[in-house]
C-alpha cells in the first residue's frame, strides 16, 4: 500500500501519471482522507522550492564569512569551474533532495497516524476518524479535498472532515474563513458547518467566513447556488444567486427570515439579525472585497481601528494592543497587498493620527 502511494505520487509531482492512476489515487485519498495533508503538504514543497533554495545561499554565505573571520580566504574566481558545476546539478540535487523528503514526510505521517489509531486511546481514535487541515495567523494555504474540491484557507482557520468523507455525502466544519471551488457532483452534495449555520452545495465557487470572535458570519456566493440554513432554524432555509452575500449575527434569538421585505437599495433585511447584501467590487485593485484575501489583499473601507485589528493580527501574525479608547474609534480606509507590516503601519499613520512601536510579535498603538 505505501510503495504504492509513493509510486504514484511520485510519477504525478514528475508529471507521468496516467489518468488510471490518478484515479486509483483519489480512491486511495477517498478510503483514507487522513493522507490528503501530508499529500498536499509534498506538493507545495516540489513545486516552491525557492524558499529553501534562498535559504541554502544564506547559509552558504555566512560560512564564507565565518571562514574569512578565521583568515581563511576562498578565491570563488579559481573556483568557478566548480561553482559552474554545482549550478549544472541544482536542479537534479533538489529533485533527489525532495524525493527523499517527500518519502520521510508521508512515511512518517503514515505510521504516526498508523500507530495513534491503534493505541485505543481517544486520541488516536479521534485521529482515525477526523482530518483536519489548519492554517497560523500570518498565512494562508490552498488545499484540496479527495474529490477535487479547492480550498483556500485564511489565516487563523481550520477545516475538518471526517473518514467517510465522499462515500454519500461531502461534510466538513470550517473555523474561520475559506474560500470553496466545489466539484459538482448531483450525487453527493456539499455541506459545510460553520458558526451558526450550515450550507449547502452541489457545485459552485463561495465563501465563508466564521471566526470565532466575529459578531456575524458571512456567505458570499461567486458563482453557482447554495442554501444556507440557519442553525436552530431548521425549517427557514435561504437560496443565494451570484454575487450575494448573506451576513448572520451571532446572536439567533431572533432570526427569523422574511423574504418578503422590499429591498433597500442593493440589501434586503431578512431579520434583525439577517441581512441579504450583494457582494462590494473594488475598483482600484479590481477584486471582489470578500475574497480579495485569496489574492493577498486585504481591503478594509471605513472600519474602526477595534474592528480592523482582529484581521491585522490574522494577516501579520501578531497581536494588537491600545493604550487609548480614543485610537480604537479612529475610521480607516485602504487596502494591502504583499506589505510587510511596518510598511501597513507606515500607511494607516499617513491618514490617522497615532503612534506604533512593535515590541517581538506586539503592535502597541498609542497616541
Amino acid at each position: 500500500m505505501q510503495d504504492r502511494i509513493w509510486e504514484i505520487v511520485a510519477k504525478k509531482l514528475a508529471g507521468e501519471a496516467s489518468v488510471h492512476e490518478l484515479e486509483e489515487l483519489e480512491e486511495i485519498l477517498r478510503a483514507n482522507p487522513e493522507l490528503h495533508y501530508p499529500l498536499q503538504t509534498i506538493s507545495d514543497l516540489w513545486f516552491h522550492p525557492s524558499s529553501i533554495k534562498e535559504d541554502t545561499q544564506e547559509a552558504f554565505n555566512r560560512h564564507l564569512e565565518r571562514m574569512k573571520a578565521h583568515g581563511i580566504e576562498m578565491d570563488l574566481v579559481e573556483n568557478e569551474e566548480l561553482i559552474t558545476l554545482e549550478e549544472t546539478r541544482s536542479r537534479f540535487a533538489w529533485l533527489k533532495w525532495m524525493s527523499a523528503a517527500c518519502l520521510l514526510l508521508l512515511a512518517g505521517w503514515y505510521f504516526f497516524l498508523k500507530d495513534s489509531s491503534g493505541s485505543g486511546s481517544n486520541q488516536g481514535h479521534s485521529l482515525a476518524l477526523n482530518s483536519e487541515v489548519s492554517t497560523k495567523n500570518g498565512s494562508r494555504s490552498k488545499v484540496m479535498l479527495p474529490d477535487g474540491t479547492q480550498v483556500w484557507l485564511n489565516a487563523g482557520s481550520k477545516l475538518t472532515y471526517g473518514k467517510d468523507f465522499g462515500a454519500s455525502l461531502r461534510e466538513v466544519s470550517l473555523t474561520g474563513e475559506a474560500y470553496f471551488d466545489v466539484v459538482k457532483d448531483s450525487s453527493r452534495p456539499f455541506l459545510i458547518h460553520a458558526r451558526n449555520v450550515d450550507i449547502k452545495v452541489l457545485g459552485t465557487a463561495f465563501n465563508v467566513k466564521s471566526y470565532p470572535g466575529d459578531k456575524t458570519t458571512e456567505t458570499s456566493l461567486i458563482r453557482g447556488s447554495v442554501e444556507v440554513q440557519i442553525k436552530n432554524r431548521p425549517k427557514e432555509k435561504i437560496i443565494l444567486k451570484p454575487n450575494e452575500k448573506l451576513v448572520v449575527a451571532v446572536d439567533s434569538d431572533s432570526l427569523v427570515a422574511q423574504p418578503s421585505q422590499p429591498r433597500m437599495g442593493n440589501t434586503m433585511r431578512l431579520a434583525p439579525q439577517v441581512v441579504l447584501d450583494q457582494v462590494n467590487y473594488h475598483e482600484k485593485e479590481h477584486v471582489i472585497v470578500e475574497t480579495s484575501w485569496v489574492e493577498n489583499i486585504l481591503i478594509f473601507d471605513e472600519e474602526t481601528f477595534a474592528e480592523l485589528a482582529p484581521k491585522l493580527e490574522r494577516w501579520y501574525g501578531i497581536k494588537i494592543k491600545f493604550t487609548s479608547p480614543e485610537i480604537q474609534n479612529i475610521r480607516l480606509t485602504g487596502s494591502f497587498k504583499g506589505e510587510s507590516l511596518q510598511t501597513a503601519l507606515k500607511g494607516l499613520k499617513i491618514t490617522a493620527n497615532f503612534n506604533y512601536d512593535i515590541k517581538n510579535d506586539t503592535v502597541i498603538i498609542s497616541p
